[in-house]
């Protein structure tokens, strides 16, 4: 940190601890190991400090909101862009913030600030009020209206309370000892009742989160850059690229961060996540040459200093402790992390505390390894459909993992055009996967998403 931001970080420190009256510019100083003069440098005031926590608090609240598609202004009329915005959309954003308010640290102690303060400063308290109190229930309930369910309007106010006030209670109860990760938990919990709950007394029979648009290209803006031969060329099953651009929506990665590609291939996913997400990327894959990928991202402008070709395999990796602020693998999880202890002994290790694993993974709707359909037999033998599990299974293992926060377990929306992808390539491997779905193995398949916290 620079020293502003030291300055504000110190400052916000002592405001949670002893309140904002009793802080004076001498104890942040002497807090720094500065003089007053410096400090003075970058803030007239403690005034000028608090208001600068506030508009850092507000902007990193506006861009977490934008991660997933929601409103950034709590304050504002609900823009008509944002009519319509998903209850799945919601629900992944409310749960990003609990864990935002809970674990992070400037914006826990911001939120201590203003909870410390609120019974005896009226412009606290119109703080908490807009971001704990009447502002966000406000926000909730435009959202519910813009859903356009058929629900009252003169109960939408109590649609929102009963959404947000397990929220507030479970914030309570982390202040109180709670563990983030179990807490976290009973949140989703409460989000999967209330949309269920929202489904029977909106007269609709399907899920509240409004349908999928029609599968186009227009689905996918970043992914649809790709549809060129030397891009699709270099793929080597269902598009990796809109399975990534799925599995990456709403990601809480930072700005800039490294990520690894853990199983990249030939290096198509790697350049993808450089462009369009702007991260540094470490590609990694056991089969294919580090030298050949490293050629192919100098042909697309990346140097190793954006992009770093290495030869490693999952069960030995070579990198130092916390290396990654995320890893992404796509279409390969299931070839080496169907062990418990992989992720805890091979990966987990390699993450950051609070970094991310997003995987991609093809599964089945449903397990059905003691009679495997004959559809199926086309193209893969039992040995290799055992590499594929239905979203149960996957739950069921990573769950036994300590030290994380399972964030989502789930079939992928991308299923039929990325294998529409992949099917109309001229290779052989294509071609061997066609006989299998033109017989009818699709409706046997997924691909399944997941994402890890780790704490």
């Amino acid at each position: 940190m620079d020293t502003k931001e030291k300055i504000l970080d110190c400052a916000l420190r002592l405001f949670a601890r002893d309140g904002f009256e009793a802080v004076s510019v001498s104890m942040i100083a002497d807090g720094l190991g500065i003089t007053k003069g410096a400090l003075y440098k970058h803030y007239l005031n403690k005034r000028a400090i608090f208001d600068s926590i506030v508009r850092r608090m507000d902007e990193q609240n506006y861009d977490n909101a934008r991660r997933f598609d929601m409103p950034g202004n709590l304050f504002e009329n609900m823009p008509d862009k944002f009519r319509n915005t998903g209850l799945e959309k919601l629900c992944a954003y409310t749960m990003a913030q609990f864990l935002y308010w809970t674990e992070d640290g400037f914006a826990s102690r911001f939120r201590k600030l203003i909870s410390l303060e609120r019974y005896r400063n009226s412009e606290m308290n119109a703080l908490y009020q807009r971001y704990f109190g009447s502002g966000l229930l406000d926000y909730i309930e435009k959202i519910l209206e813009g859903l356009e369910l058929e629900l009252s309007k003169a109960n939408l106010r109590c649609y929102a309370l009963e959404f947000y006030a397990p929220v507030y209670t479970l914030i309570n109860l982390y202040d109180g000892g709670g563990e983030a990760g179990e807490l976290a938990s009973m949140l989703k919990t409460h989000m999967e009742n209330f949309v269920a709950g929202l489904e029977r007394r909106s007269g609709i029979s399907a899920a509240v989160v409004p349908a999928v648009p029609e599968k186009s290209e227009a689905v996918y803006p970043k992914s649809g850059k790709y549809s060129g031969e030397p891009y699709m060329s270099r793929m080597m099953g269902p598009n990796p690229l809109k399975l990534a651009e799925e599995l990456l929506e709403g990601n809480l990665i930072r700005e800039g961060g490294t990520v690894c590609d853990l199983g990249c291939g030939r290096g198509l996913t790697s350049v993808f996540l450089a462009r369009e997400y702007g991260f540094n990327v470490v590609a990694a894959d056991l089969w294919s040459e580090p030298e050949e990928n490293a050629a192919f991202f100098a042909s697309q402008g990346f140097g190793p200093d954006r992009i770093r070709a290495v030869k490693a395999d999952a069960m030995a990796l070579p990198f130092s402790e916390e290396s990654f602020d995320a890893v992404l693998c796509v279409d390969s999880y299931h070839y080496f992390g169907r062990d418990k202890s992989f992720l805890n002994d091979k990966l987990l290790p390699f993450v950051r505390h609070g970094g991310y694993i997003y995987i991609a993974i093809p599964g089945m709707v449903r397990d059905c390894h003691d009679r495997l359909p004959r559809e199926l037999l086309f193209s893969w033998n039992p040995d290799q459909l055992d590499y594929m599990h239905d979203v149960h299974y996957w739950r069921g293992l990573i769950s036994a993992a300590r030290g994380i926060d399972l964030l989502a377990v789930r079939q992928m929306e991308s299923m039929e055009q990325v294998w529409q992808d992949w099917l109309i390539q001229d290779n052989p491997y294509s071609r061997q996967d066609g006989k299998a779905m033109e017989a009818g193995a699709g409706k046997y398949l997924n691909f399944i998403k997941i994402i890890i916290r780790k704490r």
